[in-house]
């Protein structure tokens, strides 16, 4: 076995069926002494772009040689490429339908359409494809080393990405989306922290909207006023909207989606 890798899963199954154990016999019965971590099982069924996000925010934690094995994966059986990025550090393994997107800004990419039914688990269900391509893909990469690339499938030049992964950023305004709601009812958008440097942006100085509410900037939780819609920029960079020592998913309805502005204030 070649040393040094480690298999990290983000699916949408949840835990309360078999897909997830299902995926990890299928690593254990090739690559048996490579680690397993479970990233998340609870990305919202079919969203594309909350895996993508949690992805693209959460990969560089890892250590060189990872592999990532991502199936939020509506399209499986379809047109839709299953595939294989090496990118500068680590490897995606996954369904080619926005997930991987943001690797396009990688000039180091590898690119392998998975064709090669010998590191498949046969026959290959028209509906689980994270069980029967991508999890033992991802095994024989771990226990058979970087050699087997060249077998995998034919090179591809880019990958699909997902129209509004990236903020609207117009002049002095940034329009945002909610991309991601953690336990805590944290509602994460997609606003990076370098507009707002880059609109030099203080508390003073600028509207946070959502909604009808004109959100006060704080930097952490227990700066902000009970019971007041707020804002920050939380652990992944990214603006947040919460309540201190509440819900803002609950108190507000929120969801995925829906519109965060950022403007300038001329005044």
């Amino acid at each position: 076995m070649k040393t040094g890798h480690i298999i990290t899963l983000l699916t949408d199954f949840g835990l309360s069926d078999p897909y997830v154990g299902m995926m990890k016999g299928v690593i254990a019965g090739i690559a048996p002494e490579v680690p397993v971590i479970d990233l998340t099982h609870q990305v919202q069924p079919q969203n594309i772009q909350e895996a993508c996000f949690l992805l693209q925010n959460s990969y560089r934690h890892f250590p060189t040689g990872t592999i990532f094995v991502c199936v939020v994966d509506p399209g499986v059986g379809t047109e839709r490429l299953p595939v294989l990025v090496k990118s500068s550090e680590h490897f995606f393994v996954g369904p080619d339908n926005g997930l991987f997107g943001f690797l396009n800004t990688d000039p180091s990419k590898i690119i392998r359409e998975l064709k090669n039914e010998r590191f498949f688990r046969t026959p290959v269900s028209h509906t689980f494809h994270g069980r029967d391509i991508f999890a033992p893909v991802a095994a024989h990469l771990a226990a058979e080393g970087e050699t087997i690339l060249s077998e995998l499938g034919p090179v591809r030049s880019d990958l699909v990405d997902i129209a509004g992964r990236l903020p609207d950023i117009t002049g002095d305004a940034v329009k945002g989306k909610i991309v991601h709601i953690d336990r805590f009812g944290n509602l994460i958008t997609n606003i990076h922290e370098k507009p707002l440097s880059e609109l030099s942006f203080e508390n003073d100085k600028g509207i946070i909207r959502f909604r009808e509410f004109s959100l006060p900037l704080v930097s952490t939780f227990s700066e902000a006023p009970e019971a007041t819609p707020c804002a920050l920029i939380g652990s992944s960079a990214h603006l947040e909207i919460f309540i201190k020592n509440g819900n803002a998913e609950k108190t507000l309805n929120a969801q995925t989606g829906e519109t965060v502005y950022v403007y300038k204030h001329h005044g």
